[in-house]
């Protein structure tokens, strides 16, 4: 039994065990479109007597975290054939790929889970929730005075990816996305019309993508940058209240948008979305844009791994250098302190102060999932109150989510 990459001549029997596993048909154009997109080097399978019997796919991606970019590994496409399941593959595979990313300078990764608690015993942590908001043609809001204009456009990532980009910056793991996941990702799983919103000076500043069917209106990205653009882009949805009696958008489980209808008794559905883990803490901590306090003291961390040892020890975090890398010295959790995690001990290294948290904790409080202080009540994090509130001044307030999937 063996680990190694796909090769070329194994994409369509690769394409045969997802849409096997994932109960899905391509249909010819489909499958001829995959096989010339698909990147082998991209996916690991596991071999036995000649045949693939399970596989696990890393997608190269980039997230923003308070307005920088992050190397992330996308994690798609884990298939075991049924009469191989239940015999650790996939357990082998993930050890396999948090190895390949930490070497790729892949700090973070991605994966939209098939059960969380699974995914949960490697490392990943809920990150993201997403709500579908649906509203009546009742409930559309009433035309606004707006100073642009709006026009359905071309799917053309030049015309929207600028406004894109600086929109998911405010966001804690929203998709960094290229020309070619517009293309092959985005303006195919989303189906439909592109519309943007035109300001006065001529630019956009806001779009949206949506179909109509079976007088149903979806919306599966509504994007403003300012009051005006909101206005404009409702006063263009509101336009369609002849073709359609419901209309459902995407959008973020804390967005603003219900408060600011005129009638924000909608319907709300919010459903766990995607899971993150830190793959190499060192690395990431000397990378995220901590909010900086030239007196503060030095963040003390205690991190727990199971999965990725590499991770386990303390770490002190003090403000960036003039390189803009936080400095960050570890101290590996050593034989010897093993003991120090059994019996509740906080600090592998002198000074005896800290927070003692695994590294899913740390995931969730800095993607701004959780709170410092919750997961201190919940006991998710032990330490003391000094600590704890150093922690938390220093982490962004950005909320977390992404639109895309993989």
């Amino acid at each position: 039994m063996t680990i190694r990459k796909l090769k070329q001549s194994e994409i369509e029997y690769s394409i045969r065990m997802s849409e096997f596993a994932f109960q899905y048909h391509m249909t010819d154009e489909e499958r001829q479109e995959r096989l010339e997109t698909v990147n082998p080097d991209e996916t690991w399978v596991i071999e036995e007597n000649g045949e693939i019997i399970s596989k696990a796919s890393i997608i190269p991606l980039e997230v923003y975290i308070n307005g920088k970019a992050f190397n992330m590994g996308g994690v798609s496409g884990v298939v075991t054939w049924p009469e191989h399941r239940r015999g650790g593959l996939v357990s082998r595979l993930m050890n396999h790929c948090l190895k390949e990313m930490k070497q790729k300078g892949q700090t973070i990764s991605f994966l939209y889970p098939f059960s969380i608690p699974f995914y949960r015993k490697y490392g990943w942590e809920l990150f993201a929730d997403s709500a579908l908001l649906t509203l009546t043609r009742e409930q559309l809001p009433k035309c606004q005075p707006w100073r642009g204009f709006v026009r359905r456009i071309d799917k053309d990532p030049a015309l929207v990816g600028a406004v894109y980009e600086k929109w998911a910056s405010q966001y804690s793991g929203a998709l960094r996305r290229s020309e070619k996941w517009w293309k092959q990702s985005v303006f195919k799983r989303k189906k439909g019309t592109v519309a943007a919103y035109y300001n006065e000076s001529g630019h956009i500043t806001g779009y949206l993508i949506y179909e109509i069917k079976d007088r149903k209106m979806t919306i599966h990205e509504l994007i403003w940058l300012d009051a005006d653009t909101r206005r404009g882009l409702w006063n263009f949805i509101s336009n369609h209240d002849s073709m359609a009696d419901t209309i459902s958008i995407k959008a973020a489980a804390h967005d603003r948008l219900p408060f600011l209808l005129e009638d924000p008794k909608i319907k709300r559905e919010v459903s766990s979305y995607f899971m993150a883990r830190i793959v190499d803490v060192k690395e990431f901590l000397a990378l995220f844009p901590f909010e900086n306090e030239e007196t503060a003291s030095p963040v003390i961390l205690h991190v727990e791994d199971k999965i990725c040892k590499w991770n386990e020890g303390t770490y002190i975090i003090k403000p960036a250098g003039d390189d803009g890398r936080n400095q960050v010295d570890f101290f590996p959790l050593q034989p010897e302190n093993e003991k120090n995690r059994k019996t509740g001990a906080s600090c592998q290294h002198p000074p005896k102060k800290g927070l003692k948290l695994s590294v899913q904790a740390l995931t969730a409080v800095l993607f701004g999932t959780q709170s410092v202080q919750t997961l201190i009540e919940e006991e998710w994090i032990a330490g003391d109150d000094k600590s704890a509130e150093l922690l938390a001044r220093r982490i962004p307030r950005q909320k977390p989510f992404i639109y895309d999937f993989f």
